[in-house]
C-alpha cells in the first residue's frame, strides 16, 4: 500500500506516515538516495518495520513520497509571504539552508535523484516552481526571472554547502543584486 491510499487517512495513521516521511528525510541527510531502505526509514522514524512495509511499497515510493512532501512544505513556506519581500525571501532561505539544513540537503538530494528518476521529475519541476513564483512575488520581471531563479537555487546550494551567508541581512544583499 502505497503513502497515498487508505491507511494514513486516521490521525494516528497520518501521524506515523509523517514520522515516516521524516525517516526518509533524515536517511537521505546521511546517505543520500540509496542509503533509503524500508529497515533503515523504519529505525530513523523510530517505529517498527512493519510500519514502513504498510505505508510504503519500496524505496521508489518513499523517495516520491518524501519529495512530494518536502515540496509541499518548501511551497507552503514560500506561499506563507503574503507580500514576500527580498527581506522576508532572505529569512525563507537562511531557515530553509541554515536552520532547518537538514531537511534542505535531504530535499536537494531528491532533486538530483530526479535527474536520474523520470518518476521524480514532476515533482522536482513542481519544487523550482514554487520557487519561480516566489520570485515573480518579490518582483522579479520575467525577462530576467530564468537567471534570477538560477541564481537563487545556486545561492541556496552555497548555502548548504558552505553555511554562508549564514543570516538574513547577508542573505538579502545577494537577493538584490541577484534580482537586480
Amino acid at each position: 500500500m502505497t503513502a497515498a491510499t487508505g491507511p494514513a487517512r486516521t490521525p494516528k495513521g497520518e501521524h506515523r506516515r509523517r514520522a515516516l516521511l521524516a525517516g526518509v528525510l533524515a536517511v537521505l541527510e546521511e546517505g543520500g538516495p540509496a542509503a533509503v531502505s524500508h529497515r533503515a526509514v523504519a529505525r530513523a522514524a523510530g517505529v517498527p518495520l512493519a510500519s514502513a512495509t504498510y505505508y510504503f511499497a519500496g524505496r521508489d515510493d518513499m523517495l516520491r513520497s518524501a519529495l512530494r512532501h518536502a515540496t509541499a512544505e518548501w511551497a507552503r513556506s514560500l506561499d506563507e509571504l503574503e507580500r514576500p519581500t527580498l527581506a522576508d525571501l532572505a529569512r525563507t532561505l537562511v531557515r530553509y539552508a541554515v536552520e532547518e539544513r537538514a531537511s534542505a540537503v535531504a530535499q536537494y538530494e531528491l532533486l538530483f535523484a530526479a535527474t536520474r528518476d523520470a518518476s521524480l521529475r514532476a515533482d522536482a519541476d513542481a519544487w523550482y516552481a514554487s520557487l519561480d513564483h516566489v520570485l515573480v512575488r518579490v518582483g522579479v520581471p520575467a525577462e530576467r526571472l530564468p537567471v534570477a531563479s538560477l541564481a537563487v537555487d545556486g545561492l541556496i546550494v552555497r548555502m548548504l554547502w558552505r553555511g554562508d551567508p549564514a543570516d538574513a541581512a547577508a542573505t538579502e544583499k545577494l537577493l538584490a543584486r541577484i534580482v537586480g
